[in-house]
């Protein structure tokens, strides 16, 4: 695919994602106003058990689809994804009704504790979002995914606006009715170059998953280490300090991470589909790779300056005064969320070179590191902001790190196939 297509992809991508994030953002200074900071963190910590329970429940299969020569093949890793997802979140729906109790102290969910049902249920529909996500991508259809988005940022800021009488409660309807229907469009949009889903073969499912095997076995390890290790503040943080502070660092992470996630979100999907095409054919990746760190840091490094010299001072007059602290955690926290930036578009090749074992590795020590850290913080300052900005410190070095072995291991491909 010649660098216009691809601009065109990622353009098209974007345009979508960048709507449906601007819903969410510029319903945001409304948000502050209308619902307490803890309820916030609550929401933020329900939203974070979800994206890890979809992640467990799929077995990261989705991220297979986009592997196989044959769409036949592609299509049966879809199954394959969608029939994981099932029977892992039907039974954890059992687990979360019988121990709602226990589960909702562990996660300091007490205040929801008779909707954590949802919780596997939105997981569901999550994880058939991203399988149809990668399913699309594989057959070129940018602008339904870009569609799915809008539905999705759309809806959710429509009934979190108007659902605040609920406190947490809103924020979590919101979401979860988003996610449902935004699946949905998604199966729909995608049947027209689809195979049938139905029946399904369990043979099928067995050669899928036996070439597939690594996606469960590393790959999805790898992620919900990552997801967990990702909100891990959000849980100790909770635990330590209380649920207004997670409040405070969680917003710092949804208006930083919001706008250029939806940049990162769409060159990675782009570029995990045109690495993968060249990888297959024998090429080298080191221009693609090199090429991409470039553009990413030209696009980046003037907001993210801009925002580490006056967050504090942009949450306040946004938000509130009292959301000033969430600023000064913003800034604490921009060296790391400038070095994730440029990596993360890239981090596909440990999937495209099947390095997942040696990246569980790289997951396990960072998650230790995070969890000392948010830690020492409490334990030497008893201080939440002494806890975040050792958070930020293990988090740009461990990123640091990665983003120069990604470079290196591109260097080699040529010499792979």
């Amino acid at each position: 695919m010649d660098s216009k297509k691809i601009l065109k992809n990622i353009v098209t991508l974007l345009s979508g994602t960048v709507v449906a994030q601007a819903i969410p953002i510029l319903i945001s200074p409304i948000l502050t106003r209308i619902y307490k900071p803890n309820e916030i963190g609550v929401y933020t910590i329900f939203f974070a058990t979800v994206n890890i329970l979809a992640i467990l429940s799929s077995g990261r299969l989705e991220q297979a689809i986009l592997i196989p020569k044959h769409k036949k093949d592609s299509f049966n890793v879809l199954k394959l994804s969608l029939f994981f997802s099932l029977v892992i979140c039907t039974i954890a729906l059992f687990l979360f009704i019988f121990l709602k109790n226990p589960i909702a102290n562990i996660l300091g969910l007490s205040s929801i504790s008779n909707w954590l049902f949802l919780i596997p249920i939105t997981s569901l529909f999550f994880a058939a979002f991203q399988t149809y996500n990668y399913w699309l991508n594989r057959n070129d259809n940018y602008v339904a995914i870009s569609k799915g988005k809008v539905i999705q940022g759309a809806i959710m800021g429509f009934i979190q606006v108007t659902s605040s009488i609920f406190g947490a409660l809103g924020l979590v309807l919101g979401r979860f009715i988003s996610v449902v229907v935004s699946s949905i469009y998604l199966f729909f949009a995608s049947k027209k170059k689809s195979p049938k889903l139905l029946p399904i073969r369990s043979d099928v499912l067995k050669n899928s998953l036996k070439e597939n095997k690594d996606f469960p076995l590393y790959t999805m390890p790898n992620a919900v280490l990552n997801s967990f290790s990702n909100n891990l503040p959000l849980y100790l943080l909770e635990n330590l300090y209380s649920a207004k502070i997670t409040g405070f660092y969680s917003w710092s992470l949804r208006i930083i991470q919001g706008p250029m996630g939806m940049i990162i979100g769409s060159i990675q999907q782009v570029f995990y589909r045109e690495a993968s095409k060249k990888y297959n054919d024998g090429e080298s990746l080191y221009l693609i790779t090199t090429k991409t760190i470039k553009q990413l840091f030209l696009i980046g490094i003037l907001p993210y300056t801009f925002i580490y010299l006056f967050a504090p001072q942009i949450f306040a007059f946004v938000f509130g005064e009292e959301w000033r602290i969430a600023g000064q955690y913003t800034k604490y926290l921009i060296p790391w969320f400038f070095i994730v930036f440029i990596n993360s578009p890239i981090s596909s090749l440990v999937l495209i070179l099947g390095k997942q074992k040696p990246y569980f590795v790289y997951e396990f020590l960072l998650f230790i590191c995070r969890g000392l850290a948010l830690y020492l913080g409490y334990r030497l300052y008893n201080d939440p902001s002494y806890s975040i900005i050792f958070y930020g410190i293990v988090g740009f070095i461990f990123n640091l790190s990665l983003l120069f072995i990604l470079i290196k291991l591109s260097k080699k491909t040529s010499n792979l196939k």
